[in-house]
């Protein structure tokens, strides 16, 4: 339902996009009802789910921040101080206001100060409104037990091909061939001693195949007329398999488990790349992303404190006091100092497009409408990241409704236009699309068009232009 909604709610997410380290108020609960009441739970669904949800359930679980159920009872302050305390937490706290300043002493030395919000007062009232009276709020379970292991989501081993049994079988081939040949030799020497007839000629091993392949020259023409085709067959495959990386899975600085991430902790993939609705690229996620979570979270299900330790040593985070170091290795700050000179996390590129080729996240996101798993797979099963194969994509075509099923190799030009040329649009989803269809409209010669694309009721993205050339390379 989460990724239903995202579409619906665009304009209000893209306000109210940093309300995630908002939620942290959530703990201290609301007593009043009018802010409660007044709000859209559906509205407000909609913005938890896409901003909140990867740090708070809105059940008593504790998931990177306190959870939510029970606040309604625990708010000692006015609706006025809520909603300043969201969109200026740190004024707020100067207001002198008791209850805040108990928010303060408990949850800020341990989650930190949340930044200033632009979320407006509706947007805050709509997710009070859902965090009160949550629709779809399923009793506390154990969220891995829904979720892969480690164990299970590890990727068959590739297969090596029939070439390399080929190859065994030649050599074996060869090798009775030889000893075929010396037995043969021995034995006709043998006869030839017994009739008095003249030993065979000690002939190098390569004049003996010349005057064999000579004696068989029809067979040894249908054996060369054979690998020559049969090595023209493997040049083709192979330069056909230039440029494709499906199953490209690099290794990573940090071991990063997107299961852990997207399937058991519920944190959508657009919490980290937050680039895909407004950019080309989808974004690797800054460090302070990672502090969002981490400040709280300091121990993986998976590995310990390990992998995080690497997190906090590469943005200088004292994980004993909850405190940011500076250049001089101090502790005490509370944000990030821009005086430490750790080094940077340097993640491997995954999904790279050669440097001719335009591919907008934004368009295909936003204006599209694309899921993720469209390009890249179940993500909510992965290890690290990897080039999902196209075989894999199709098998999701169930359990995403509007995922496309094709056929060319991920991340090629085939698979690009094959999803253009099966991509349906509806001219009513976004402004751009209305745009185009007005064009068409007031145009005699697009009517006609217009008409042309409607006769098999539905329209293409390729019959709006989607296979022109410039739309990608220019």
């Amino acid at each position: 339902m989460r990724k239903a909604t995202y579409m619906v709610a665009y304009t209000g997410i893209r306000a109210t996009r940093n309300l995630l380290t908002a939620c942290l108020l959530f703990s201290a609960g609301i007593a009043t009802a009018g802010i409660w009441e007044e709000g859209d739970v559906e509205a407000g669904q909609a913005l938890f789910n896409a901003n909140c949800a990867s740090c708070h359930k809105v059940t008593a679980e504790v998931l990177a921040a306190p959870g939510l159920a029970g606040i309604v009872d625990r708010w000692g302050a006015s609706d006025e101080m809520l909603v300043k305390w969201i969109q200026n937490p740190q004024a707020a706290a100067e207001e002198g206001d008791g209850y805040i300043k108990s928010i303060v002493s408990r949850y800020v030395p341990t989650y930190g100060w949340m930044t200033a919000q632009a979320g407006s007062a509706d947007d805050i009232k709509n997710i009070m409104a859902y965090v009160q009276t949550p629709p779809d709020v399923a009793p506390v379970t154990d969220a891995g037990s829904q979720c892969p292991t480690v164990d299970e989501m590890a990727l068959p081993a590739e297969e090596g091909g029939s070439g390399i049994w080929f190859l065994i079988l030649l050599v074996l081939f060869l090798i009775i061939a030889l000893s075929a040949a010396g037995v043969n030799r021995s034995l006709t020497n043998a006869m030839n001693k017994d009739a008095g007839e003249d030993m065979l000629p000690e002939l190098p091993y390569g004049n003996r195949i010349q005057n064999w392949a000579w004696d068989n020259r029809v067979v040894v023409s249908l054996i060369v007329i054979f690998f020559a085709s049969y090595g023209a067959v493997l040049g083709y495959q192979g330069l056909m398999r230039i440029g494709v990386v499906e199953g490209y899975k690099p290794n990573q600085p940090i071991q990063f488990i997107h299961s852990v991430h997207v399937c058991e902790n519920e944190v959508d993939c657009k919490y980290c790349h937050t680039s895909a609705y407004e950019s080309k690229h989808a974004g690797i996620p800054s460090t302070n992303v990672c502090m969002n979570c981490h400040k709280a979270v300091k121990k993986g299900r998976r590995t310990g404190e390990t992998e995080i330790a690497k997190i906090y040593e590469a943005i200088g985070f004292d994980a004993t006091t909850a405190t940011y170091v500076d250049g001089d290795g101090k502790s005490g700050y509370a944000l990030p100092q821009d005086s430490f000179d750790g080094e940077p996390i340097r993640w491997n590129k995954v999904h790279n497009l050669p440097d001719h080729v335009y591919f907008s996240h934004q368009q295909h996101v936003v204006v599209g409408g694309l899921q993720c798993q469209n390009c890249h797979g179940d993500v909510e099963t992965y290890t690290v990241g990897r080039v999902a194969k196209v075989d894999d994509i199709n098998q999701l075509v169930d359990k995403y409704p509007g995922l496309i099923e094709l056929s060319k190799p991920t991340l090629t030009m085939g698979w690009c236009i094959e999803c253009h040329n099966k991509a349906e649009i509806d001219l009513a989803s976004s402004g751009y699309y209305e745009e185009i269809h007005r064009r068409l409209k007031d145009n005699l010669r697009g009517n006609e068009e217009l008409r042309k694309y409607l006769e098999d009721d539905k329209i293409t993205v390729k019959e709006l232009g989607g296979w022109e050339c410039a739309k990608c390379h220019y």
